[in-house]
């Protein structure tokens, strides 16, 4: 169970004021050395091999697709997105496609020391490891107890940086325009990676956040107090180097995600310095492709690196009574407002979210909070169909 609101920040910002950062930059921000593959092959796509920290002084190569928009790059060359899959995941091709249709280069790389392909067309198959894998991930950070070196998270983070750095160096990518998004387990990592490489200019964790430790979802109840969650906080968990976050984040979750619960996600989007934007859909879908389908996520990297229209941003809610209302500041026009409320008070992934259609007046969206009502908060959809949430507000 999540503590108070309040007291669960204070907690978590004294417990991992003690961060150690376990990376060595200097090493991961050289260009890695890479190669060519047609193993995994796609059409449009090139499958790249990279260097990666060795394991017990054993070779490690990495697999990517990368691919960069069709036509003439513009002037200062494409920006682009390093794209980090979760749990179950490899390099998806498919998402690297997605970000070439709205105009950004992208790399999607394998984690776990994998091609994307299978030993037999059954997805049950296991994928075909590379001939130099690395570690693979076991359960939620399970082997925290190994030397830091020799644990899969240490190596995740490294990989991504070695993805950044390699991205960076080609000629057709502008370098001072490149993102990080993350889904799952890979927005875990981009949580701790945008406060670790400052060299992005944004970043989109999908579900994945800080403030795991003491979270009431399944990964915070498996991170057992003690030297487990002492390990987490000092080194891996993104509550870890928030501090360092300047730039502009989108988080962007479901109201009933059983793995990264609504509070981790606002402690996290909260524990930044820089421009935060939040997204709660009701009941979202957990997986890569409902991970990477909003739109909000490229109108909000348009926004950042292509002086595209910015997504709306909310002021503090007011509450008077049993009404509450709320400021929408937005350039473009706010066609539909919803108030979202729940009225238990258990564990966050199991709360039932109540939906109630409101009209917007002057910029401001008003509602009636139902009696017993716990917590509360509201979208905005603008009338491109972008839709954008405020902070979820315990009930007074």
């Amino acid at each position: 169970m999540f503590p108070k609101f309040i007291l669960a920040l204070l907690t978590v910002f004294t417990c991992c004021a003690h961060a150690v950062r376990p990376w060595d930059l200097d090493r991961l921000y050289r260009v890695p050395e890479w190669e060519t593959t047609s193993n995994a092959e796609v059409a449009g796509m090139t499958g790249i091999l990279y260097e990666s920290i060795p394991v017990n002084d054993s070779r490690v190569q990495v697999f990517a697709y990368y691919s960069a928009p069709e036509g003439r790059a513009p002037e200062g060359g494409w920006p682009a997105i390093v794209c980090v899959h979760g749990g179950g995941g490899t390099a998806f091709h498919e998402w690297v496609a997605k970000w070439n249709d709205h105009g950004y280069a992208a790399i999607s790389m394998d984690l776990e020391g994998h091609y994307p392909t299978r030993e037999t067309e059954d997805r049950r198959s296991p994928r075909i490891p590379t001939e130099h894998p690395g570690l693979h991930r076991l359960g939620i950070f399970q082997n925290y107890e190994d030397p830091i070196e020799q644990q899969w998270y240490y190596h995740a983070v490294g990989q991504v940086i070695l993805a950044h750095s390699l991205v960076r160096s080609f000629p057709e990518v502008n370098p001072g325009k490149i993102g990080l998004t993350g889904i799952s387990w890979g927005g875990t990592l981009t949580s701790t990676i945008m406060g670790v490489d400052n060299r992005f200019a944004f970043a989109i964790p999908v579900y994945g956040c800080g403030f795991l430790p003491d979270s009431d979802g399944n990964q915070g109840l498996a991170i057992k107090p003690g030297k487990y969650t002492e390990i987490v906080n000092r080194y891996f968990d993104g509550s870890a180097y928030f501090k360092n976050v300047t730039i502009p984040t989108f988080w962007v979750n479901g109201t009933n995600d059983k793995q990264f619960p609504m509070p981790s996600i606002q402690m996290s989007s909260r524990a930044v310095r820089g421009l935060a934007i939040l997204r709660y859909e009701l009941r979202m879908r957990h997986g890569h492709g409902p991970g990477w389908a909003p739109e909000e996520i490229y109108a909000f990297a348009d926004s950042v690196v292509k002086q595209g229209v910015p997504l709306a941003r909310f002021e503090n809610p007011r509450e008077d009574g049993d009404r509450v209302s709320i400021g929408v500041d937005s350039v473009t026009k706010i066609v539909g407002a919803k108030f979202y409320y729940t009225l238990d008070d258990g564990l966050w992934p199991e709360r039932k979210w109540e939906e109630v259609s409101e009209s917007i007046t002057k910029d401001r969206i008003s509602a009636v909070k139902p009696k017993g009502a716990v917590a509360y908060y509201f979208s905005a959809t603008d009338e491109r169909g972008l839709m954008v949430s405020s902070e979820f507000r315990l009930a007074e």
